[in-house]
């Protein structure tokens, strides 16, 4: 069972790499954690780790402004929705 710790640290690094924006730094977050055994599959393209990214900054508890702000507006710019947990 994964502990309390651990999850507290690993909602930092993985809030911390999205909110860079750095798909590298978000990459290198997920092997670390593979190899843990938290995740099994491969990520798909930078692509699409990259739109990922912005629409996990919008369903963050508490995300900066600035950061929801440039997701939207990369989402839109890219022909993406920019509420992706609305119909």
């Amino acid at each position: 069972m994964i502990g309390k710790e651990f999850m507290a640290q690993w909602v930092k690094e993985r809030d911390e790499a999205i909110l860079s924006l750095d798909v590298a730094k978000f990459r290198q977050f997920y092997e670390k954690y593979k190899a843990l055994g938290v995740y099994k599959s491969e990520l798909p393209s930078d692509e699409i780790v990259e739109a990922s990214m912005r629409q996990a900054i919008l369903g963050m508890a508490n995300p900066p402004k600035e950061a929801v702000e440039e997701a939207k507006k990369w989402l839109r710019d890219h022909g993406l929705n920019d509420d992706p947990w609305k119909e």
